[in-house]
């Protein structure tokens, strides 16, 4: 039976609605960037790590471009974020959503990402700090206030903003779902499904100072 209920996760959803329901630290993710999209111009727009690029719609452009390793996600470009075979100076804004933590060497994409980039141009990324292990295929690394500013030296301009704050840590910790383990996590499922319903509302509370941030939104200008 649980194996039938694996494979068909979408008759759990389907019946029990509220783990559908994203997390609040991925709802708060989504409300700070969405404030820096809004900051935005439009332009030539590669999402890195974009797949089906979902983001699309929330980020102004005049021509929108993604980039892949995934070939069965047909990017424009299939390639490494390590090494973009692109011109320089090319794109106006680009994003990367999630991706930063799931490269082997964080810093050469950062550094492709400002060859590529007009200049002030932008980029704006997110990525992850107090988070479960979560293989893209694989998961190298957490970031901070410190290594982000690192990374991003050679922009002319970094705006760093956490996202989440203990009290979200500890809402999301007690309710944590493992989408490809859920049926095992009794506890966790069975909470989920109805403290799910107070994600959006924990997502909201928002502190400007906090040392247990869940992850970070980087905007940055070339």
């Amino acid at each position: 039976m649980l194996e039938f209920l694996r494979k068909h996760k979408k008759l759990v959803y389907l019946f029990l609605p509220t783990l559908r329901i994203s997390s609040v630290g991925w709802i708060s993710t989504m409300i700070e960037l969405r404030r820096q999209f809004n900051k935005l111009k439009p332009g030539i727009v590669l999402d890195i790590g974009g797949g089906d690029a979902p983001y699309k719609k929330f980020v102004p452009h005049t021509k929108y471009m993604t980039l892949d390793v995934d070939k069965s996600s047909n990017p424009d470009i299939l390639s490494d974020a390590h090494n973009i075979q692109w011109q320089s100076n090319y794109f106006d804004t680009i994003i990367s959503i999630e991706t930063l933590e799931h490269l082997r060497e964080p810093q050469k994409s950062i550094n492709e990402i400002y060859r590529l980039l007009k200049p002030g141009g932008v980029c704006v990324l997110s990525t992850r700090f107090l988070h479960p292990y979560h293989p893209g295929p694989e998961d190298h690394y957490r970031f901070t206030w410190d290594s982000l500013r690192h990374l991003f030296r050679k922009f002319d301009n970094i705006e760093i903003y956490h996202v989440g704050n203990r009290l979200q840590l500890f809402h999301q910790f007690i309710n944590f779902v493992d989408s490809e383990n859920f049926l095992k996590q009794f506890i966790t499922t069975g909470m989920a499904i109805f403290l799910n319903i107070l994600n959006p509302i924990f997502a909201r509370i928002r502190f400007k100072k906090t040392k247990f941030p869940l992850g970070f939104v980087v905007y940055a200008r070339k």
